[in-house]
């Protein structure tokens, strides 16, 4: 038996070889256009469709009746096949005999673009479904498929290893045969591909493999978005072959994430299936049409394209989350933390409860620990590969401390190490984000509640709301990496983000900050007269305030976020809507933080005006009040630090408590030295 099985694996990686190879000449055939190549391929592709589609047959009904007339129907097919086989020889013969001139008038090629690869793609996913389901067969699956209908069929064919482990060895070897003509970008992502097919968790029905398939397809996926965005970041013009190709894969990724978590939870894995026939279309599109295509795109003057891209990316994210916490808790742990509430009742009552649902389970998937280390460990790296490009010694350090505040503060403390019992009593930590973080506004968690309050805004008046918003919240990890830096762009092009610009509170920010504040103020006198006994008013047996962060927080924040190219970065900052982030922006207006520059002359002079340029939340006043104050405090000013990178001339400077204390040490008698050693040195607060 296991000599059996070895045999139909070297058959399969046999004709797998004969496929790749038949990509490659068919790529081939665009250099030579009379090449006899792509009539082969044809010939050959039918021929070994021929041959399995038999075998299907035969195997599903087992007599020698059936198998004299399989062999008679492919000496048929053979025939028929070869006879056009031979017409176009003869024809290119012809043409060989034929002077060029003659040669010329008799038009173009017999076979060209689309009308070559399209038929040699159908061929080939044709070959590939019917030889996982004639190995399947072979190898004795006829139980599990005898009597079952299409859809399952189909489901279980293109789910299993036969089917899968061909197909990812095909699009490695064809990666390779094609090393040369298919671009370096593309040719990382198809290996990608490769890697990801073969990872495939329905592969085995077998609990080892199910979770290396999902742990380490969800790390290479991971890997490919990094690679893809960081590639994006340095490269803002792209080929219009590549810009397509990445938005459809990540697409189909997104409907792969799907499928997969629908699997996990024990139901049918046809939307797994599904979203592998459409990755090996998109990979056949982009191997057949292999090359640069002339077209060039700059992706960041199309929103809509960033924001099918984000979209794509986020949906593939969020249900590789739930992946993730399904496989590690268990399904039925993941929709218990989740409070889901029955849809019953009226028309009304079954809305609400409906948009709760979606709300709760929503919420806590984006706020679940796997979840946020699938998305720390991606936008992590693009942080890390942004401290290379940073010049502040005081911006490289809080990058760093950026990542390590998220996967120690964000992640590691609150998810794995401290329960949430004694969490909720810890300041500043239980209540990360403020109220709603670990609980209602009961008497006896007030004290850790108050306590977080002021241990965080007296950092906020001490050295500015940099403290948090960049560096404790997700936010500096999710905006500051490379790529989404790059974003920024969209705060001076997109129509809502140009009239949000400079340190101006528009009517907008009003309207949205009083919004906030109102429902957090009102939801906080309800849980806390629910937690005295007064009142028994909850949000579908939820705390008033816990539910809003889970909306603000795990539903909102994720919605500004994609939407990067209509409301342009750092939208909770720009809105006004975070109101933990609003409350430390308001005390830092009110502390130390400011930017400073050393000689307002040189802002006057100044052609370029980079700072205003740089800054992610779009305060593009800076230069103004540098040149009419030698300083600029805003409360919309977190700290990111981008325009005293951007600075020409390295005039621009952070102060806060710490310029401060050294002005004062200064002024004592023989200080003077200090000042100017401070002076020159760089930065009065950066140090």
């Amino acid at each position: 038996m296991a000599a059996f099985s070895l045999a139909l694996w070297i058959l399969a990686a046999s004709m797998a070889t004969v496929i790749s190879y038949s990509l490659k000449w068919t790529v081939d055939y665009r250099s030579r256009p009379r090449s006899l190549k792509v009539p082969l391929v044809v010939f050959v592709l039918v021929m070994m469709l021929s041959m399995v589609v038999s075998a299907v047959v035969y195997f599903t009904f087992p007599a020698l009746s059936v198998l004299i007339d399989l062999v008679v129907l492919n000496m048929i097919v053979m025939g028929g096949g070869a006879l056009p086989f031979v017409l176009v020889i003869f024809r290119s013969l012809l043409a060989e005999a034929t002077p060029t001139a003659d040669r010329a008038s008799q038009g173009g090629r017999a076979w060209g673009g689309w009308a070559t690869a399209a038929p040699v793609a159908v061929l080939v996913l044709l070959n590939e479904f019917f030889m996982g389901w004639a190995f399947q067969l072979a190898a004795g699956w006829v139980p599990a498929l005898a009597g079952t209908g299409p859809v399952p069929l189909f489901s279980a064919v293109v789910s299993s290893y036969w089917f899968l482990f061909t197909m990812a060895f095909e699009m490695g070897l064809t990666a390779f045969l094609l090393r040369r003509e298919i671009p370096r970008q593309i040719l990382v992502v198809v290996l990608f591909q490769s890697a990801v097919m073969f990872l495939s968790p329905p592969a085995f029905a077998d609990p080892t493999w199910r979770a290396v398939g999902i742990f380490g397809g969800s790390a290479t996926m991971v890997l490919l978005f990094v690679y893809a965005f960081e590639y994006l970041a340095r490269n803002p013009i792209v080929d219009r072959k590549l810009s397509t190709y990445l938005i459809l894969l990540l697409g189909a990724y997104a409907a792969m994430m799907v499928g997969l978590f629908q699997w996990e939870l024990g139901e049918s894995p046809l939307t797994f299936a599904l979203s592998i026939v459409a990755e090996m279309g998109i990979y056949l599109g982009v191997v057949l049409g292999s090359g640069t295509s002339a077209r060039m795109k700059t992706w960041r003057a199309d929103p809509w394209w960033v924001l099918g891209l984000l979209t794509a990316l986020f949906a593939g994210e969020f249900f590789m989350g739930a992946l993730l916490d399904a496989q590690v808790s268990g399904a039925g742990a993941l929709f218990a933390s989740a409070n889901l509430v029955q849809v019953s009742g009226g028309p009304v009552g079954a809305l609400g409860a409906g948009v709760y649902d979606f709300l709760a389970f929503f919420s806590s998937v984006t706020l679940s620990p796997w979840f946020l280390v699938m998305m720390g460990a991606e936008m992590g790296a693009l942080v890390v590969f942004r401290i290379r490009e940073v010049r502040e010694p005081e911006t490289k350090v809080r990058l760093g401390l950026v990542v390590v505040a998220y996967a120690v503060y964000s992640v590691f403390l609150p998810s794995f190490l401290i329960p949430g019992s004694a969490l909720s009593k810890i300041p500043f930590l239980g209540w990360n984000m403020g109220i709603g973080t670990s609980g209602p506004a009961a008497p006896a968690l007030l004290l850790a509640l108050v306590g977080t309050y002021l241990f965080s805004g007296a950092l906020s008046f001490l050295f500015g709301a940099r403290q948090f918003c960049s560096m404790f919240c997700t936010a500096a990890l999710m905006y500051q990496g490379t790529f989404y830096d790059s974003l920024k762009t969209f705060n001076r092009t997109s129509r809502m983000g140009k009239k949000l610009l400079t340190s101006r509170l528009s009517d907008l920010y009003r309207a949205v900050f009083s919004l906030v504040w109102v429902s957090l103020i009102a939801a906080v006198l309800v849980s806390y007269l629910d937690s005295v006994g007064v009142l028994n008013l909850s949000v579908f047996g939820s705390d008033p305030t816990v539910f809003l962060y889970t909306f603000y927080f795990g539903f909102l924040w994720y919605v500004v976020f994609v939407t990067i190219p209509f409301v342009g970065t750092y939208g909770c900052v720009t809105l006004g809507w975070c109101h933990w982030g609003t409350f430390n922006q308001l005390v830092s207006r009110l502390g130390f933080f400011k930017l400073k520059v050393r000689d307002p002359n040189v802002c006057v002079t100044c052609e370029t005006k980079d700072c205003a340029k740089a800054c992610p939340v779009g305060l593009t006043d800076l230069p103004g009040s540098f040149i009419a104050k030698g300083e600029f405090k805003s409360s919309k000013c977190i700290g990111v630090g981008d325009c005293v990178g951007a600075c020409p001339y390295s005039n621009e400077y952070f102060y806060d408590v710490r310029g401060w204390l050294r002005r004062g040490r200064s002024r004592k008698p023989g200080a003077g030295m200090v000042d100017i050693k401070f002076a020159l040195g760089g930065t009065e607060g950066s140090r």
